[in-house]
């Protein structure tokens, strides 16, 4: 996770295969071109399902919240829009919006696998107490997905609005990288080989059943081996899932940086969920 002032822009360049199709060579993707949208003809649920699991890949919690559609899909507008060619392969992508608090209106670009079964949001713009911005830098066969808050007022310590920004401060707060493998896209690291242990964001107490007791932990976790810029071996991680609405303990292995056997899950204690992978893809999922 990195935080830094944004000062430069980087210009788009791409090449148009089709009106369908996109060949993505050295492209930013930072806005929605409304030519590129149609009608979409694939299950919109299932478009609407991966939406929100794409969001795993942030481990935090995302900035808006869901509660007005998460249950009520026919809010949630899914349009088409153009197939991407990256590395080699096709990818589809779609235009995702709905109305939130205040009526501003959400949307977001997601980009999907062929089959519908692993998605990342290459874009998406929020207006709440100031605005953010998701961007996606497409780069030989690397994805930089950043996501920005763009400060538009100044706060007094009691949080309160105290002037507005002349000229509005943009700010990374969470950057990663991914790969294309095996027709899935997985988290990609600059360094080779390298053990990660790290905690971040607020942390919450967690009781003992009886009550008598309590720890603190933090809402994110990664704990795990890199080998060849992906994640190998046995992995514990705790991510935000919007299926629970908080964080959860993740725990399983990956092979190249997919998921492969079982997958536990365990958001208060016991394991909750399992699922079973075989190199990326999800086979089954059974309770305990």
């Amino acid at each position: 996770m990195s935080f830094c002032k944004k000062e430069t822009k980087i210009k788009s360049v791409y090449s148009i295969e089709s009106s369908l199709k996109l060949n993505v060579i050295d492209t930013l993707i930072e806005s929605i071109d409304s030519s590129k949208i149609s009608n979409i003809q694939d299950n919109k649920q299932k478009i609407i399902e991966l939406f929100f699991k794409s969001f795993q890949k942030d481990y935090n919690k995302p900035v808006i919240n869901f509660n007005q559609v998460k249950n009520n899909h026919e809010k949630i507008e899914v349009k088409k829009y153009v197939d991407f060619i990256f590395n080699g392969k096709t990818f589809k992508t779609f235009l995702i919006s709905f109305s939130y608090e205040n009526d501003e209106l959400y949307r977001s670009i997601l980009l999907a696998n062929t089959v519908l079964d692993d998605g990342l949001i290459i874009y998406e713009k929020v207006l709440d107490e100031g605005e953010y911005l998701r961007t996606s830098k497409f780069k030989k066969n690397i994805i930089i997905n950043n996501l920005f808050k763009i400060e538009h007022f100044k706060y007094d310590k009691k949080g309160n609005i105290s002037e507005q920004l002349l000229s509005n401060d943009s700010i990374l707060f969470l950057t990663r990288n991914y790969l294309i493998q095996e027709n899935y896209i997985v988290e990609y690291y600059k360094e080779p080989y390298i053990k990660i242990k790290k905690e971040w964001g607020g942390k919450e107490i967690i009781y003992t059943k009886d009550g008598l007791d309590s720890s603190y932990i933090y809402l994110y976790k990664q704990k795990g081996e890199i080998k060849k810029n992906v994640k190998n071996g046995k992995w514990l991680e705790r991510r935000y899932l919007e299926e629970y609405n908080k964080s959860v303990w993740m725990d399983g292995q990956y092979i190249n940086g997919l998921k492969d056997g079982e997958w536990n899950y365990s958001p208060d204690g016991p394991v909750d969920k399992v699922e079973v992978y075989s190199m990326g893809k999800l086979i089954k999922t059974y309770f305990p």
